[in-house]
């Protein structure tokens, strides 16, 4: 499966149009892409695993279509749910932080996620913080308010709604509490008090720490600048989090903040969402104890990205089986000595890349690329006396293939 040169074939859902749109970057051959990483206050779980997954192959794809991507996901290491559960442990706040993105990176590793061009941590990058909270206020998009700084909400030309598509008025949010001098009940924090023995760093308006919203802009800003070619991340991030840096940026910078706007479905349990908050999640490292990494890829990657799934653990053993058949079609090819198809396996070959192309242009249809894959697995099984060269062109699928779907890594 060659290369391509243009991304052009390349259609993208984009959250804000509501429409597949034709992937092109702002720089031709570069692609600058932020994904929101985790709060790492626990073990990851799977809903986080088919997150990364998603965004993994499609950085993938687009080096695999030719473009260089500069990559950045950052870790939130400092938050009030992190100081709540270091208390409990009793360790101090960035320890214990640090502990769960050591063992975040290290199931990315297992499931054969690629690092990261840069991995910013918000607790490194303050001073970049205080900078952009201090511009916004210089702009006159936010206000200080006794030591805590808030972004002005309605100032923005594009407030909330760009992605959600909700109307303002249709958004419920508590009042602003009697005796506040908070201008908007919607106006949020990009700049917080901190509370005694709570982490705090020196800012114009007083010891605090940074408002979640205004850090991704601040970190991403410093390695990818504005706009960015693609802003990824669960769908519960687009309100308020994702909407609010679209404010900042317009506020910081008189831009938009996101050419295309990725949004990935979310992995349930019994219905619900995964989620830390709630404690109904699978671990991914007890999901690993059971299966390889590349299976819980194989078994994510079945469903199409955008769409929300049920976690069946059946779908993991059906998963292994198949991804076991893959193997075994690879070894099978890389061994054949043969005396030929008459060309049954050059035709199989072109359909297959046809297939797997074809699901990879139209936003990234991963289910429809594996089953390019199970469907030459399926066929070869079946054909006798394949060459040296037809097993070769057969293991060459496998190769770009995985190399796109981060499959095979030991094998080919």
């Amino acid at each position: 499966m060659a290369a391509f040169a243009s991304v052009m074939a390349l259609r993208l859902y984009n959250t804000r149009t509501r429409r597949k749109d034709p992937f092109v970057p702002l720089t031709p051959g570069v692609v600058k892409m932020y994904v929101c990483g985790p709060t790492t206050y626990d073990f990851s779980h799977l809903g986080h695993a088919r997150s990364y997954i998603a965004f993994d192959v499609a950085r993938r794809y687009l080096e695999f279509l030719g473009n260089r991507v500069v990559f950045v996901q950052n870790f939130t290491d400092i938050e009030e749910v992190i100081i709540r559960r270091a208390a409990e442990a009793g360790k101090p706040p960035l320890d214990f932080a640090q502990f769960f993105i050591d063992a975040f990176l290290g199931d990315m590793r297992a499931l054969n996620v690629q690092s990261a061009t840069h991995y910013p941590k918000v607790t490194q990058h303050i001073p970049e913080i205080v900078a952009l909270v201090q511009r916004l206020v210089d702009r006159g998009y936010a206000y200080p308010i006794d030591g805590e700084v808030y972004f002005r909400t309605k100032k923005a030309k594009h407030s909330f709604g760009i992605l959600s598509h909700r109307k303002m008025e249709d958004i419920v949010v508590d009042p602003v509490p009697p005796g506040s001098r908070r201008e908007d009940p919607l106006d949020f924090a990009l700049w917080k008090r901190s509370k005694e023995d709570e982490p705090s760093w020196p800012s114009p308006w007083g010891e605090g720490r940074p408002g979640w919203h205004v850090e991704c802009n601040a970190m991403a800003y410093k390695y990818l600048g504005a706009p960015l070619d693609i802003h990824g991340g669960g769908l519960d991030l687009i309100f308020p989090h994702h909407e609010s840096e679209a404010m900042i940026c317009e506020g910081a910078w008189g831009s938009e903040w996101a050419r295309t706007w990725m949004h990935n479905g979310f992995l349930t349990l019994e219905r619900e969402k995964m989620s830390k908050s709630l404690g109904n999640f699978v671990t991914i490292r007890e999901v690993l104890r059971d299966y390889p990494g590349e299976v819980v890829r194989l078994c994510l990657l079945k469903s199409h990205y955008r769409e929300n799934v049920e976690y069946d653990e059946a779908g993991l053993a059906r998963s292994k089986i198949e991804w076991a058949a893959m193997c075994a079609a690879i070894a099978a090819a890389r061994d054949a000595r043969g005396s030929g198809t008459g060309g049954k396996v050059s035709g199989l070959v072109s359909r297959t890349e046809a297939a797997f192309r074809k699901a990879m242009d139209d936003d990234l249809d991963t289910e429809g690329a594996v089953d390019a894959l199970r469907q030459i697995t399926e066929a070869v099984g079946a054909l006798d006396g394949i060459s040296a060269d037809e097993g070769h062109a057969i293991v060459n699928v496998y190769r770009d293939g995985g190399r796109v779907l981060g499959l095979f890594a030991d094998l080919v």
